[in-house]
């Protein structure tokens, strides 16, 4: 099942400001439909170990680095608390949960098959570390699509800094302002808005806010909206 948050369809997209010389991705939440599986594998890790993980804090942790939520979590539960073995037993059961059975966003495969046959070079940017990201990728049948992967353990600052983004486009060889970002999470919207590109936000488990769609280029409902978008643009 698909976790979707709500989003108004746009009745009519909106024009690309140029056209697009390279679209970069994020990985977890807007490709692979894993959020869900991020969200049970925790939860049961931490109930595993007596303790409780609130929603809205599950949903702060959403594109966000691991060190910054161990932070949240070490406040919430106390400082005596084994964040390290939370993480542990998350990890582990998050890994039996995708390499079962890795879920993809309607139209990820679509989307990127059809982009792969314009030519333009496609760049991932995700905060999963290497070579997690490549297993994902290398299971979905996405590895050898993209031209540049830059995962956590590229760049010195993640995101919600324009780092990665603008170390996807160096890697590309492109201008950062030809490029569209394809995102899911607030953090990586900002990231990619930061790096000075045009960001298409398909939300994932949260609804877009105020914020959002104000950095946002467009907000859309999924990755068919993208691809048509995409195509349009060329």
């Amino acid at each position: 099942m698909t976790s979707t948050a709500p989003t108004d369809a746009p009745s009519r997209l909106p024009e690309a400001p140029f056209r697009p010389e390279a679209i970069i991705f994020d990985m977890d939440g807007t490709l692979l439909d894993t959020e869900s599986l991020y969200r049970r594998s925790q939860r049961e890790a931490a109930h595993a170990l007596g303790h409780d993980l609130p929603e809205d804090l599950h949903r702060q942790f959403v594109g966000v680095h691991r060190e910054v939520n161990d932070l949240h979590l070490q406040r919430l539960w106390g400082e005596d608390a084994d964040v390290a073995a939370f993480n542990a037993h998350a990890d582990k059961l998050f890994n039996e949960l995708w390499r079962a059975d890795l879920p993809l966003r309607p139209g990820a495969r679509e989307l990127l098959e059809a982009l792969t046959e314009t030519g333009l070079p496609l760049g991932l940017c995700t905060s999963t570390r290497s070579p997690l990201a490549q297993e994902k990728l290398k299971v979905a049948g996405f590895l050898d699509l993209f031209a540049s992967i830059v995962t956590l353990n590229d760049v010195a600052q993640p995101k919600p800094h324009a780092e990665p983004y603008l170390l996807s486009a160096r890697n590309l060889g492109v201008d950062p302002q030809r490029c569209v970002v394809v995102e899911d999470s607030p953090n990586g919207l900002r990231a990619g808005a930061s790096a000075g590109m045009t960001v298409l936000l398909v939300p994932d488990l949260l609804a877009p806010t105020p914020e959002t769609r104000a950095l946002a280029h467009a907000v859309l409902p999924d990755l068919h909206s993208v691809k048509e978008w995409i195509i349009a643009a060329l």
